[in-house]
């Protein structure tokens, strides 16, 4: 994996604010100009739940970043156990495997991210739905074959017939999905959960001065060093080895991207992404890239998939349900336009090169 790169999410580096020291989020400690000190900042790394984790620990929490990597490694790759679909002993398969069969024993982090998916599900009006998994696979995506013409109508159709997030049911200490044939994957909101819980669980440790990255969805505390502040760059999603600017995160903020950069078939020439619509069975069209910051790495995971089905005027609209949320639209298009709401602008700046391309949206709501 190449520095800087994580996953199929677009977040590249880490930073410390002000000037000084650049750590990048998979790598090595560089030191830029004057101040900064050497090891003031930790980081440990390891791959879990199909892609990379690293935990990065500052000020008084350095020393103690081995103990924090080895207790969010296990942490992480329990909840890998339980949700994994590659996985047919994991409590999500089992789940899956009594498709409009039955229901199954609802616990531990299954019963949780079932939970947080029916939540999500509602609130998007359906943009964010952990039962798109047939269609995912028909568009050669999650293990699913990849065609070699375009889906027909028919079998989109068929396959949309088994999608829908009102079917899958959390009641009475049981959950399930009710029709036959039906998937879920937990793959849009189990990453977010996993930082939220690996994050509540250094805290009762002690710590206060940390980052957990997991995939590219991360969540800071504290700071890095005294007086400066953690540093996410954005990556460009419609030149992915830049970067558009940076956000300057702390108090338990979190942040998750989607883009139709990293994952896709190419089918006749043109490029299908693997966010998938649900509501038409389509590959989402017409946007490159959605940043979200939430107070919960679960919320700014799921809300990335839902924003970036939406659009920023559907989208917009469902944001103002999620308080002490922000999101940062990039449109798939020539000209690039950073379509940022009021909540953004306390944590994103822009590089100088785009300044002239940002554009604000909304109206501050909370």
């Amino acid at each position: 994996m190449k520095r800087g790169t994580i996953g199929r999410r677009g977040w590249t580096v880490l930073k410390s604010g002000k000037t000084g020291c650049l750590w990048w989020a998979l790598g090595l400690a560089v030191c830029l100009a004057g101040g900064c000190r050497r090891n003031a900042v930790k980081e440990e790394s390891f791959s879990v739940m199909g892609t990379m984790a690293s935990v990065m620990a500052g000020c008084s929490d350095a020393e103690r970043c081995g103990v924090y990597a080895r207790r969010v490694q296990s942490r992480m790759k329990e909840i890998e156990s339980a949700l994994s679909v590659y996985n047919p002993g994991s409590d999500l398969s089992r789940m899956n495997a009594q498709a409009g069969k039955g229901l199954v024993p609802a616990e531990g982090h299954l019963k949780m991210t079932v939970g947080l998916s029916l939540v999500f599900g509602a609130m998007t009006h359906g943009a964010f739905d952990v039962t798109v998994g047939p269609l995912v696979k028909g568009w050669g995506f999650s293990g699913g074959e990849k065609p070699e013409r375009l889906p027909s109508p028919v079998m989109i159709e068929e396959r949309r017939a088994l999608v829908g997030y009102t079917n899958l049911v959390l009641s009475g200490g049981k959950c399930g999905l009710t029709g036959k044939g039906m998937l879920a994957d937990m793959g849009g909101v189990a990453k977010g959960y996993a930082v939220d819980v690996c994050s509540r669980d250094l805290k009762q440790e002690g710590a206060t001065d940390f980052v957990v990255n997991l995939g590219g969805n991360m969540r800071c505390f504290g700071k890095p060093q005294a007086g400066r502040s953690w540093r996410v760059g954005v990556r460009d999603p419609l030149k992915p080895s830049g970067t558009i600017g940076w956000l300057e995160l702390g108090d338990g903020m979190a942040v998750a991207t989607s883009g139709n950069y990293e994952r896709f078939v190419e089918i006749d020439g043109k490029r299908y992404a693997h966010i998938i619509d649900p509501r038409t069975g389509w590959p989402v069209q017409g946007m490159a890239g959605v940043t979200v910051v939430a107070p919960s790495a679960a919320t700014a995971d799921a809300l990335s998939t839902g924003l970036f089905v939406l659009g920023p005027e559907e989208g917009m609209q469902v944001l103002t349900l999620f308080t002490n949320c922000a999101a940062l639209f990039v449109p798939d298009k020539t000209e690039r336009e950073i379509l940022v709401t009021p909540g953004m602008e306390k944590y994103f700046h822009v590089d100088s090169a785009f300044s002239a391309q940002v554009q604000r949206i909304g109206r501050q709501t909370h």
